[in-house]
Parts: structure tokens; sequence; C-alpha cells
């Protein structure tokens, strides 16, 4: 199962002013309606513009919002937890909640039981791996026990007076989303979306380990790049050069240094033998008077 790498873009932290839009915007705002997801045990809202600007959800921000999880479910046994964005499911995009499911479905009905659920949590990403077996995915949520599910908290946002709002709508929905669920995961557009998503995500975690793996950026994997080899032993013979240099170079200076007294040495043995000179005018003197 592919998993998505997500980046979150910075964004500066909200002002109390920006809350205060954020809460006027959830009072002004009608929100879509929830869906509970039967893969992960959980109420979910899609991600439209009444919910980015009344829970203050960033921009960019695509897929499912996690609105409650039920206690001991899918999502919380993995850790996913209500505020949380999921926008990819083993990198299929999610579009909307029901989506999420569909995904599941389809991988389940094939044999295939382990997933990835990327996404958003605040200003952080997340990537969880999970299990999710056909017993688990077809077991029936009592939709009754949605209202005691641990929520999402958000400034004037009551849950309890949501559910209040939505339960009828809630449970409608979930009694016909079975049918459309297997419909949409055997129609070959739906196929066709989710081969082309695998393929786009097995393309782009290929890019990812290659451009780990070239060292010297010259678009050629390390292992077979062979003028970055050359170049790491140029570099490594320039060194060892630039270090026997600095070892020859002290070694030539000892040298000089004890050449230059042996000079000195030399001048001051030679210098004695100048005096004899004063000998030879004395010897002349003498020989002198034998010539008269």
């Amino acid at each position: 199962m592919q998993t998505k790498s997500l980046i979150r873009v910075a964004r500066p932290l909200l002002t109390a002013s920006a809350v205060l839009m954020a809460t006027s915007a959830m009072a002004d705002m009608m929100l879509p309606s929830p869906y509970i997801s039967r893969a992960l045990d959980a109420v979910l809202l899609p991600i439209d513009d009444a919910v980015v600007a009344g829970f203050a959800l960033h921009p960019d921000d695509t897929g499912a919002l996690v609105l409650a999880v039920q206690p001991g479910g899918i999502a919380e046994a993995y850790g996913i937890l209500p505020g949380d964005v999921v926008s990819f499911v083993g990198g299929v995009p999610v579009s909307s909640p029901i989506d999420l499911d569909t995904i599941v479905y389809y991988w389940i009905s094939l044999g295939t039981f382990d997933f990835v659920f990327d996404g958003y949590r605040g200003m952080d990403t997340f990537n969880v791996a999970s299990v999710i077996s056909a017993e688990s995915y077809a077991e029936v949520i009592e939709v009754t026990s949605v209202e005691s599910w641990s929520s999402y908290s958000y400034e004037s946002f009551s849950y309890s007076e949501f559910y209040a709002e939505y339960s009828s709508e809630m449970t409608e929905t979930y009694a016909s989303s079975e049918t459309s669920i297997e419909e949409t995961a055997s129609s070959e557009e739906f196929i066709a979306e989710v081969e082309t998503a695998e393929e786009q995500s097995s393309t782009d975690e290929m890019v990812s380990e290659d451009a780990m793996a070239d060292a010297d950026g010259d678009g050629v994997a390390d292992e077979a790049d062979t003028d970055g080899a050359a170049d790491e032993a140029a570099i490594d013979d320039g060194a060892a050069d630039a270090a026997e240099a600095e070892e020859v170079a002290p070694a030539e200076e000892e040298a000089v240094a004890e050449d230059a007294p042996v000079e000195e040495d030399a001048v001051e043995e030679d210098a004695p033998v100048e005096e004899e000179a004063p000998a030879e005018e004395e010897s002349a003197g003498e020989e002198a008077p034998a010539e008269e």
C-alpha cells in the first residue's frame, strides 16, 4: 500500500480577531452533512469553504475532517484524532468522506487489508499505518451511539447540538452508503482513478528515492555515477597530496636550519689560516742580512 509525502506550508498562528471571524463564520454558514465512516468508525465532514472558515483549516486542506471517533474503533485504535484532516488513503486522494470508505472497500475486496492514511494535524502532517479486516469493515455501527463519541471541540462549535440537528440525516446516509460504495468501487471509472493514483504515487516515491541517492545532483544515482566516484577519488588524492606537501615543507626547513651552522663553523675554522701571513714576512726579514 502506497503512502503520500505531504508538506505543510507554514501559515501564521491564529490571532484573536481570526478566531472571532472563524466563530462568526461557524454561526453564519451552513455546514455540510456529516458522514459515518464504516472504515474508520468515525464521523467525517467534507471540506468546503464553510468548513475551512468555520474550523479555521488551512486553505489548501482537502479530504475529510474527522469530527468524532468511536471509542475503541479503528480511528482511535490507530491514533487518528478528532480535528485531523485525512487527505490520502494508500496514496489515493480523498475527495469526500464516502471516497475514503470506497477506497478501503475496493482494496479489501481484492484481499488487501493494510492501509496508510496521510493527512494534516494542525500545522503538522501525519502518516498512519493500519490494518482493517473485512469483518471490521462490515461491522454494523449503532448510529444512536454516535452522539457520545469522542468529538472535536472548537470555539463555539457544539458537537451534541450538531448531532441533534443532523442525526436523522446521518442515519439515512449510513444506511444508503453501503450500496453506493459497492457500485462505485466496481465501476471502471473509479478503478482507473485508483490505478492512476497508484502509478503516480509509485513514480513520486521512486523520484524521491533517486533524489536522495544522487549525492552530486547530476541526475545519476550514486551506484551508477562513475564521474561522481572519480570526483571523490580526485578530492581524496588532492587532500593526500596537500597533506604530504605539508609534511615535506617542515622537513626541508629543518634541513636548511641544520646546514646553516656547518657553513659558519667552516668559516670560523678557515679564518686562523690567514693569520700565518706575518710569519712569512718575518722569515723574509731574517734572510735579508745574508744577502749583504
